[in-house]
């Protein structure tokens, strides 16, 4: 390699600093009556994004956004007189979306009470009723977290989409009449799709990906 300065050796580039200014939740029911598809791709002609009619939107999502955590396991092998380890494997791989949704709707409820509700009515007397079960059935989900950053050429939409992901924690339900809202605390563990294989994708795309694709390492396809 040849010398080179700091600044050449650094290849700092502050113009693929990303932040996710906004975003929401969308979700689809995995199975039932209108099973939603598989999200593959997100690009539509324009700059526009196109999301199956089958995914429904959660809201506004709380100031926090939308947290993204793997929990992993390894195990371990040591050496007889070896102080490091000799190998590591990953035993098991969690994936999780936690995120707090602000409104009360049908959807919201859903992850709350771990339930579909699509047939449930309001009565003629303005009453909702919704029972509480001992033991809830699984409930499966397609996720797409979306996200942007930017306006205009440089617009970058970010996404993350579960194929197969079930409501594993929902957090406390407060009510209270200080600054605190009733909302909707979920976090929603991935699992694989049944046909795909795959737990998810992760989408980066709109003008500003294209416009910054080189920089960032990538080839353009022709």
């Amino acid at each position: 390699m040849a010398p080179a300065t700091f600044e050449a050796v650094a290849d700092r580039n502050a113009g693929l600093i990303r932040k996710a200014l906004k975003g929401t939740v969308l979700l689809g029911k995995y199975a039932g009556s209108s099973p939603a598809a598989a999200i593959t791709t997100l690009v539509a002609t324009g700059g526009q994004i196109e999301i199956p009619s089958t995914y429904e939107s959660c809201g506004w999502i709380g100031e926090d956004g939308a947290t993204f955590t793997k929990n992993t396991e390894n195990s371990e092998i040591r050496g007889w007189g070896s102080a490091a380890v000799l190998r590591r494997d990953i035993t098991s791989e969690d994936n999780t979306v936690q995120f707090t949704a602000l409104e009360t709707k049908r959807l919201t409820l859903e992850l709350k009470h771990r339930r579909d509700l699509s047939t449930t009515e309001v009565s003629a007397a303005g009453e909702l009723k919704i029972d509480l079960l001992d033991r809830p059935d699984t409930m499966y989900w397609r996720v797409c977290t979306l996200a942007k950053d930017g306006v205009g050429s440089g617009l970058i939409y970010f996404a993350k989409v579960f194929h197969k992901a079930m409501v594993s924690e929902m957090g406390d339900e407060v009510w209270s009449d200080g600054d605190q809202a009733i909302t909707y605390d979920t976090t929603m563990t991935g699992e694989p799709d049944d046909v795909l294989g795959t737990i998810g994708t992760e989408f980066m795309f709109g003008p500003g990906m294209l416009a910054r694709a080189t920089e960032m390492g990538f080839t353009v396809a022709t």
